[in-house]
Order: structure tokens, then sequence, then C-alpha cells
């Protein structure tokens, strides 16, 4: 039972199983290949949140693209005037798990930041995406504000502790200087994916490498795809 997953850069990714086809916060790039996907697979639009970086409303082309089309977003992008009204959007809230016909189960976590992370299971595969849950320990913050941080970053990657992810989609952000590699330290010795794809660098695209290179970083198991370098990959 194989994967293909293709990065759009930053933290978009189009996942297709052997039964359905998801879209991850999408940002920018060409999205045309769509069209040339199986035509009797639906479709599974997801955004974290409202952030343009993560909700582009481009997105809506799609269903140009592939009919079977629908849109799955976080709560905070409810009213956002770009959403049409007559599409299949479904608008979800935090801490919840919803049913999703034609899909399987998509639970949600509460973003440190905005929106929310999904772990989907589609019965096939378990995939995380985390939007912008992360423990975000900006350099020179209020250290009252970083606490907050961390005590929420424990707690909700904590509610997947247990879970077989076969994918995982996670943020490792360059801009947090020496503290860039901690959320992903901390998210892979709870959850131990089968294979996490990082996501969310800006600039300094050697952030996977040395990521790689620190000792005991990745647990035994785990496999960590080079986005920085690849854009394609075929998994079991």
């Amino acid at each position: 039972m194989s994967v293909r997953i293709d990065y759009l850069g930053h933290s978009g990714f189009f996942v297709e199983t052997d039964r359905v086809m998801l879209l991850f916060d999408y940002f920018r790039g060409d999205l045309t290949f769509i069209s040339e996907r199986t035509e009797d697979k639906r479709l599974f639009v997801f955004a974290s949140h409202a952030h343009r970086d993560h909700f582009n409303p481009e997105i809506f082309s799609v269903r140009d693209l592939h009919e079977d089309t629908e849109y799955l977003l976080s709560f905070d992008i409810e009213g956002d005037p770009s959403v049409p009204q007559d599409f299949r959007v479904r608008y979800l809230e935090a801490d919840m798990t919803y049913d999703i016909e034609g899909l399987g189960t998509v639970s949600t976590l509460r973003s440190t930041d905005e929106g929310v992370a999904f772990l989907v299971m589609t019965g096939e595969k378990n995939l995380y995406h985390a939007g912008d849950l992360h423990w975000w320990d900006w350099p020179g913050e209020d250290q009252e504000w970083l606490d907050e941080q961390a005590t929420v970053f424990r707690r909700e990657i904590g509610k997947l502790e247990g879970t077989p992810i076969d994918v995982a989609f996670a943020v490792l952000d360059d801009r947090l200087e020496d503290n860039y590699a901690k959320g992903m330290q901390l998210f892979l010795s709870v959850c131990h994916p089968r294979y996490v794809l990082p996501m969310h660098f800006w600039n300094d695209r050697t952030v996977i490498e040395r990521f790689r290179a620190i000792p005991g970083a990745l647990p035994e198991g785990t496999v960590m795809l080079d986005t920085a370098s690849e854009t394609n990959w075929e998994i079991d």
C-alpha cells in the first residue's frame, strides 16, 4: 500500500494514497498537476489556519481541476470572504475528532500559534500535519510567554503519544536560531513516526542536514526525508 508525496514548498504537501488525495497548507506553486491525477479519487484540501503562508485562496481554483473536492479548514478561516459559498467546506474546531465521509477520521490539536494541527487517519495510513503547532522558542522573547509556549506544545504533542503515525509533516524553522531543533526533537521523541518531512524553513536550507547530524536526534525506526533538496517520494 504505497503513498505518493509531493512537496510544494514551505508547509505545502500533496499526498495520494490508494484511495484518496490530500492537499495540505498550499502556499504557492503550480497546482495544475492535480488535473492529471486519478479522477475517481476524492480530493480533500486542508488549511491549518488563516495565515497566508498556510491558507492561499488559490486552493479554491482546485475544484476546476478536480470536481470531487472537499475543503477542511481551520475554524479561524470561517468568515474569510475568499471562501466560496457554494463549495463543500467544513470548518474544524480544535481538540475535536471528525468522521469525514470518504476519508476517515480527522483529529485536531490546538496550535501554539493560530488554528489547528491535523491527524488524518485514512484507514490506509495515519498522517500528521503540524500547521504552526510548534515550540516557538524565539531568542529574546518574554520568558513568561516562552514558558507558556513550552507547556502548550508539550501538552498538545502528548495527546499523540501511542498513536501510530506513518507520515509526519513537522516544523523545522531556521529563524529560531540555536533553538531550531528543540520542537522537532520533542515531537520525534514522543511520536516516533515512520517518516518525517521537515517544513516551514525559510532561508537556511541546511537545517535538515544540521538536524540529522545531532547525535540521537532521529529515533530508531524514523526516516527523515530531505525536503530541502527533494520534492517527490513514493513510500510503502
